[in-house]
């Protein structure tokens, strides 16, 4: 069964992009998706369950189109807006889990937050033994291109409302060169 993601999660996600680069931009971008994905993110607030490969083909439109394909540009801007959306989120659905954990806490739990919005996703967390991070692996997400550089914003901001002065997210497979893969294997620091 295909990955599915929480239409609450995407519809956040494409606020966010339509607020930040503009409605003309957002149109564009709507234009280079087949009639039936457009359909469907037109859709996104009254769905629960949204394809991950639909999101994956607006965030490969929206690279497209806003950043030309500029992968550096894209990382950076693609960590605002998951940055963002954090802010949203642990403000509101994760506010509870966000006034009771410490950086460690929170970073023992990340991969079942990150989780808990998709269906047909599991993860796995790995601490280091010095207690400053770990490794988190994401499965079931290659579908969703430049899902990576959107998680790692959102991860780092997460850490710093948990407390974290200065913490650091990387994807392997995105460093690699890679803008999806079934396996997200991130490495944490904090």
């Amino acid at each position: 069964m295909p990955a599915t993601v929480k239409g609450s999660v995407v519809t956040a996600a494409y606020d966010y992009l339509r607020a930040t680069y503009g409605e003309e931009v957002w149109k564009r971008m709507l234009l280079r998706l087949s009639y039936e994905d457009q359909d469907l993110v037109k859709a996104s607030s009254r769905t629960l369950a949204y394809p991950v490969a639909v999101d994956g083909r607006v965030l490969a439109a929206f690279v497209a189109e806003q950043f030309e394909g500029n992968r550096m540009l894209a990382e950076r801007e693609l960590r605002r807006g998951g940055s963002s959306q954090a802010d949203t989120m642990l403000h509101g659905v994760f506010s509870i889990f966000a006034r009771l954990a410490s950086p460690k806490a929170a970073f023992s739990r990340a991969g079942s937050i990150i989780t808990s919005v998709y269906t047909e996703v599991d993860s796995e967390t790995e601490a280091h033994a010095d207690g400053t991070g770990g490794i988190i692996r994401i499965h079931g997400l290659g579908e969703s291109s430049f899902v990576a550089p959107w998680q790692c914003g959102w991860m780092e901001r997460a850490l710093v409302h948990f407390g974290s002065s200065s913490p650091r997210v990387i994807e392997r497979a995105w460093q690699a060169g890679r803008d999806a893969s079934d396996e997200l294997v991130y490495e944490v620091t904090f």
